[in-house]
């Protein structure tokens, strides 16, 4: 056998989830296999990249959630490519399906917990379909949950869901890594009059809660990113909210540097890669007391926190700009460490050593 392989969902786009499964990979000198993908998703790398199932004729089909959902349960269960490997790193719920030898360590990395099906089924599940899908997600994938010799989750929230939902006791935390000694630290008074958010124009990112609270404030928003809110988003903003789409890597970096403030709205974020890379650059992120973000921000001394609603967030940007925050930019920087590639890196290796130990047989 030879030595490790790491195996993500999806590379339908390129967000939080593809970054962490492309650092395991660099981590373990490792290709990186994924389910169904998309050419302009995938990094530009040294990395070897290897889709398991665009030759399927359901490929055709792989935006769709609900059949790509059907197929991976069904395909990933059997993988040849990947029993010839010592080791296999899962990112990601997708590749849970698979049946590993049963003398193959297998470590999962989780994102999250199957969201329709757990963390946002309370608001959710009135909807028939929503509610059928869900159950049949919490019967069918139940079966998998032993499959794992070492569990990792990317915080302290999904560690909970993961022993909540799934009853797993045994998880340990590993945050994703962000290169958090690169980005620029700006003094706050050097900084210009615009606020920042980024992140995919979706639905369960509440950019529209930011849009809104801008709607009557002198101060400048800057929006960067793209997906399927964008048309929808840019139809409700005023004038003093713009719209830059999709970002480059140093695009993102000098705005953060140079930004007042970044505005994070998500809904119930696993964790939030792009606050991290804000508090890095030393810049005081305005977030909402919801998921992992209430535990990044340290309400007065990094940043601010805003109950639910643009009116709330409004009057945390008054604050913002009337009073600021305790720390100053170095110190933000400084608090943001925890979070960096080399914590990251021991944390991996050490789950796959466990994960050899434990699969290990001494008569």
């Amino acid at each position: 056998m030879t030595e490790i392989a790491v195996v993500h969902g999806n590379y339908l786009a390129h967000g939080g989830g593809e970054v962490v499964a492309e650092r395991l990979a660099e981590t373990f000198d490792a290709p990186l296999y994924y389910g169904f993908g998309d050419d302009d998703a995938l990094p530009d790398s040294d990395t070897e990249h290897v889709s398991l199932f665009d030759d399927s004729p359901l490929a055709r089909w792989k935006e769709s959630p609900l059949v790509r959902d059907a197929f991976y349960a069904w395909a990933f269960q059997h993988v040849p490519e990947l029993h010839e490997y010592d080791v296999l790193v899962q990112s990601g719920n997708e590749p849970g399906w698979y049946v590993p030898p049963d003398d193959q360590p297998v470590v999962k990395y989780v994102h999250s917990t199957p969201r329709a099906a757990y963390d946002r089924f309370p608001d959710k599940g009135g909807d028939p379909l929503v509610r059928a899908y869900a159950f049949t997600t919490r019967v069918l994938y139940a079966q998998n949950l032993a499959y794992p010799d070492v569990y990792v989750a990317n915080s302290e929230l999904i560690a909970r869901r993961v022993r909540r939902y799934w009853g797993i006791d045994d998880v340990r935390v590993v945050y994703p890594p962000v290169p958090v000694d690169s980005y620029e630290v700006r003094p706050h008074d050097e900084r210009e009059a615009f606020f920042f958010t980024f992140s995919r124009l979706d639905e369960s990112k509440r950019i529209d809660e930011i849009v809104r609270a801008f709607a009557d404030r002198d101060d400048r928003l800057v929006v960067g990113g793209d997906g399927p809110e964008a048309d929808r988003l840019e139809s409700m903003a005023t004038d003093n909210v713009e719209f830059r789409g999709f970002l480059s890597e140093s695009e993102k970096r000098d705005l953060l540097a140079r930004a007042k403030g970044f505005v994070f709205a998500a809904r119930n974020e696993d964790f939030g890669i792009v606050p991290v890379e804000a508090l890095a650059s030393g810049t005081p992120v305005v977030g909402v007391r919801d998921g992992y973000t209430r535990y990044q921000i340290r309400d007065g001394e990094n940043g601010l926190l805003y109950d639910r609603g643009s009116e709330h967030l409004a009057a945390a940007l008054d604050r913002l700009c009337e009073s600021g925050v305790e720390w100053d930019a170095a110190a933000i920087a400084a608090g943001a460490e925890q979070y960096g590639e080399a914590a990251f890196t021991d944390g991996m290796r050490e789950a796959v050593t466990e994960a050899r130990e434990r699969v290990r047989i001494e008569p």
